[in-house]
């Protein structure tokens, strides 16, 4: 028995989705190279993982399975089940982690937060018994 995957994309210029289900919506060379990856719009991102999503902005990436970008310029989410809310230059890096906006934060362990500033970088977790620097 063979199964037919279909890709689509609905609109824009340049898009490229290449994985099995991936969709594009819409926008200017955005990708989505793995299974069920998808971006909704915007401009350059790339949902580069299982069931990763972006939802626009501009230069934004999810390469995290089960990761998402919803919007902004220049943010990463690239842990499991990683997110970004938006902002500029954000990294979320650990598994389950998030960043809710603001401009550089980094959320690097597990199960970690940063809401919405400035520069800020959440290296341990306190969940495990570390210490907040």
């Amino acid at each position: 028995m063979s199964f037919f995957y279909c890709t689509f994309v609905s609109g824009g210029i340049y898009n490229t989705a290449s994985g099995e289900e991936s969709s594009i919506s819409g926008g200017l060379s955005n990708t989505a190279s793995d299974v069920l990856s998808s971006v909704s719009g915007g401009s350059d991102n790339t949902a580069s993982e299982y069931l990763s999503y972006v939802s626009g902005g501009y230069n934004n990436t999810a390469s995290g399975y089960l990761s998402s970008v919803s919007g902004g310029n220049s943010n990463n989410a690239s842990g499991e089940a990683s997110s970004v809310l938006g902002g500029h230059t954000n990294n979320s890096f650990g598994s389950f982690s998030s960043v809710s906006g603001g401009f550089e934060n980094t959320a690097s362990p597990n199960y970690s937060t940063v809401s919405g500033d400035s520069g800020s970088t959440f290296l341990d977790n306190s969940a495990d018994g570390n210490t907040i620097d």
